[in-house]
């Protein structure tokens, strides 16, 4: 066995069956057989069920992709250990929600790249529930998420509070409750959205059925359909008002629901963890000081 036959067989799960890891491989779909096979005859286990709509882990499968997951990863983060000269390089991949990477990510990652210029940063922007995935999956080195997340081997580090807020066109009548939005158009992001979620727990709360919904994967998407009139969106308060001198919003409090949800970073509890992380926790840190200290609006730059 080679660290190859374990990465055929991660791409395996993750694509879903031979045929589709083969096209991605550019191999062929009787290698990519021959190598499950190789494995499972290694450990005298079956990992797949095999059938004409793809593969399936078995339940010694789905253990056994984790270990793969884990052992690709230190497999990529040795020669960081190996190679660490004390010098600031490295690695670092970062999901975001996207109101996240909207709001603050700016200002924390310039200060950031000033810091620790030859760190190769990569941000991902997804849901909080695929940024938890991608975590898990060690696609991700930390992320934020509406929080707080309670998972084995997960660490967190609460970043901020945002204040959520229906937002409308600024013809739209006076929101109050949410009844009074049982009619219009629920404006979100795709499932896994924990803004979304939150909405739709608060109308269950309340016994509201909205009867229409669109989906929109980005946050422009959203904001240009909300301030055309055609429905109303929850969002954090911050990116209306970021919003208000180039579109026609209106900001509506609830004041009957706890509106104050908190962002998160969270990362593994890893027994290596990369010094880009570490630097990128610090900054974190510094970010929020430098907010506290001079309670500057989110966009404001600080100066040096």
């Amino acid at each position: 066995m080679n660290f190859n036959d374990l990465f055929i067989f991660r791409t395996v799960v993750q694509a879903g069956s031979f045929s589709k890891a083969a096209a991605e491989l550019n191999y062929s779909q009787s290698n990519i057989s021959m190598k499950i096979q190789n494995l499972e005859e290694l450990y005298n286990v079956t990992f797949f069920y095999r059938g004409h709509r793809g593969t399936r882990l078995t339940p010694k499968g789905e253990h056994f992709y984790e270990i793969v997951l884990k052992m690709l990863h230190l497999y990529d983060k040795s020669f960081e250990m190996l190679h660490d000269t004390g010098e600031q390089k490295g690695f670092l991949r970062i999901g975001s929600m996207e109101t996240t990477a909207a709001l603050h990510l700016p200002t924390l990652l310039t200060k950031f790249h000033k810091s620790y210029a030859q760190i190769e940063l990569t941000i991902l922007t997804s849901t909080s529930m695929e940024n938890i995935k991608r975590l898990e999956n060690y696609e991700l080195d930390g992320a934020f998420v509406t929080g707080p997340v309670y998972k084995e081997h997960i660490l967190a580090k609460e970043f901020i509070n945002e204040e959520l807020v229906i937002i409308s066109s600024n013809v739209h009548k006076r929101i109050e409750k949410l009844r009074d939005i049982e009619n219009c158009t629920l404006i979100t992001f795709r499932h896994g959205c924990s803004y979304r979620a939150i909405l739709e727990h608060w109308l269950h709360e309340d016994g509201v059925q909205p009867q229409k919904r669109m989906e929109f994967g980005t946050l422009d998407g959203i904001i240009g359909c909300v301030a055309a009139g055609l429905g109303v969106t929850l969002l954090p308060r911050a990116i209306a008002e970021k919003h208000l001198a180039t579109q026609p919003l209106a900001i509506h409090v609830l004041a009957t629901k706890q509106t104050q949800i908190p962002t998160w970073f969270i990362y593994r509890q890893d027994d290596f963890q990369p010094p880009a992380l570490t630097n990128f926790i610090e900054s974190i840190g510094a970010y929020q000081q430098l907010r506290q200290l001079y309670k500057l609006p989110i966009m404001t730059a600080f100066k040096d």
